[in-house]
């Protein structure tokens, strides 16, 4: 929420239960400037309440986003972390309780893992060859996504399937998140996109058109040489963008 908007909704909220509370107050036959006072006295605690409940509205979104947005880093991290990598990570977290650890598979006291960390759905094909495991403690799947087909199959085989929400809340509660996910956009790799998009070669035509409109202007100025400068100084700009530029497509 915009903070005009958070105060726009205050205001909208002050007056509208000042003109209620007043109305109130003299339908039951309170003199006008005591109405007055109560009113505002009114307005100003139901306006209160009205900002604590937005403040803390905004707070729950705004957690709700960044918790949506580090689930997505931790997912695409997983999704690019190698075979031993994942395994170790997820070793890690169940570091208390592990008693083995295989390729892709984290085996504890009473579960199986199964590692599923990749950019596609687990797929049915992926499932049956968790079922080749023959072994009494339960079977569980982590990964991001797994397809319907694959999750009704899991369900027929008895066997749990922990997607991208469950992950990173467990992930969260032992404190495992990575420092640096892997694909985050660094702060040199937006420097370097931010000034591909400035000197891009899509960009001369912007210049090119601002520096004959400003060429233009100044037949129709009595004092010419400011408009002629700036408008040769952007026709020279188009031109050495339009040659040296970068080109994003």
């Amino acid at each position: 929420m915009k903070k005009t908007a958070f105060i726009s909704d205050i205001l909208f909220t002050l007056l509208l239960s000042f003109l209620l509370s007043v109305v109130l107050f003299r339908l039951i036959g309170v003199r006008f400037f005591p109405a007055l006072l109560l009113g505002a006295v009114c307005a100003s605690l139901t306006a209160l309440g009205v900002g604590a409940y937005l403040i803390h509205r905004r707070k729950r979104y705004f957690l709700k986003r960044s918790d949506e947005t580090k689930k997505n880093k931790l997912l695409t991290h997983l999704a690019l972390l190698s075979g031993e990598r994942k395994t170790q990570f997820f070793r890690d977290i169940f570091s208390e309780e592990t008693v083995r650890v295989q390729h892709l598979r984290i085996v504890t006291d009473n579960e199986v893992y199964f590692l599923a960390f990749h950019f596609s759905p687990v797929t049915q094909d992926e499932v049956a060859t968790f079922t080749h495991l023959k072994t009494a403690k339960k079977k569980i799947i982590l990964c991001g996504e797994i397809d319907d087909v694959a999750l009704a199959l899991c369900t027929r085989l008895q066997i749990e399937v922990q997607t991208g929400e469950t992950v990173y809340r467990l992930v969260q509660a032992k404190n495992a998140l990575p420092t640096q996910f892997l694909g985050e956009e660094t702060a040199q790799s937006k420097r370097k996109w931010h000034l591909r998009l400035c000197f891009a070669k899509s960009n001369a035509r912007r210049f090119l058109i601002s520096g004959a409109l400003i060429l233009l202007a100044s037949v129709f100025t009595p004092f010419p040489l400011y408009y002629w400068v700036f408008g040769s100084i952007l026709l020279c700009v188009s031109a050495c963008i339009r040659i040296f530029g970068y080109s994003l497509s």
